[in-house]
């Protein structure tokens, strides 16, 4: 596994950055103090490594190798006791990491042997659960080197835990499977209504317009009861001659009905001569008919 201890050493810096810590632990050249992984070790078990312990390994230890030998070598020495007396499990066959490489060249190989000696303190101590947990939130990738690294470190308890592993990722993958589905039902949901907030956004920039408009004409018509800006000045010339033709109007109307009534009288006056002409013609034929008959009786007597 030597060529993966890159990769290795990469993925238990993100895993140890899921604990609370105080002290820097982002880079190799970081956890080289001693500093990280001593805080760590006491979050996963405070009685073990306690706080006595804890404040025996120094925190100002800067570029001096041999104060990061010396607070290196009392964790490791911390945790083999916690793997023989606290878990009751043999390490032996696991090649401990040169610490004098950690301290003094910052050696992500040696430093990643050391990573997982914590790494299998969390997944085997009474909160085991918990870590567990906690590495199944992490990348896919880096799930995978982690339980690689606890195989590596207790066969026996990694094949056992591999198994209790495997299930509860299975059970992550299905939710991130469930959560992916919902995640792209969501996606188009938000395309629909950023599509419905464009449409909306277009109609109300018309509506703002078509104000803008609206509000240009209502100045307008309010400038025309001002006489000193030149439409009021032509509205109260319009209004002058609005005023004149509606006076001619009524004039004229006021005539109309004058005529009306004129002409009715007229045509009154009319009637009645129609009708006295009337009665002069029959009264004329009358006469012309009883001068006919006078004029032939006369005829009649000169005869006899």
């Amino acid at each position: 596994m030597d060529e993966n201890q890159t990769p290795l050493v990469e993925s238990l810096i993100i895993w140890l950055q899921t604990f609370s810590l105080s002290a820097p632990c982002k880079t190799v050249e970081e956890l080289t103090t001693g500093a990280a992984i001593s805080q760590a070790l006491h979050q996963i078990d405070p009685s073990w490594f306690n706080d006595a312990w804890l404040s025996r390994i120094k925190t100002d230890v800067e570029d001096n190798w041999r104060l990061k030998m010396n607070n290196l070598k009392k964790i490791l020495q911390m945790m083999v006791d916690y793997y023989n007396e606290a878990l009751a499990h043999d390490i032996s066959s696991f090649p401990l990491p040169d610490l004098t490489l950690v301290a003094e060249r910052s050696d992500s190989v040696q430093l990643g042997r050391l990573l997982q000696l914590v790494l299998g303190c969390a997944v085997k101590c009474e909160h085991k659960q918990d870590y567990i947990q906690t590495i199944m939130t992490l990348e896919e990738s880096v799930q995978h080197v982690v339980m690689t690294a606890i195989q590596e470190l207790m066969p026996p308890f990694g094949t056992e835990l591999s198994g209790d592993v495997e299930q509860q990722l299975k059970k992550a993958l299905e939710d991130l499977s469930e959560v992916s589905t919902e995640k792209e039902a969501l996606a188009q949901r938000c395309q629909e209504l950023d599509m419905q907030v464009a449409i909306l956004q277009e109609e109300r920039n018309s509506l703002l317009a078509e104000n803008d408009v609206l509000t240009d004409r209502t100045n307008q018509l309010d400038s025309f009861d001002d006489p000193s800006t030149a439409s009021g000045k032509k509205h109260s010339l319009l209004q002058q001659q609005l005023e004149a033709i509606q006076e001619e109007n009524f004039r004229l109307e006021a005539a109309k009905d004058d005529y009306r009534i004129h002409c009715e009288e007229l045509e009154k006056q009319l009637i009645e001569v129609q009708h006295r002409n009337d009665e002069l013609t029959g009264l004329a034929e009358e006469s012309r008919a009883l001068k006919d008959e006078l004029e032939c009786s006369g005829t009649a007597l000169t005869v006899w």
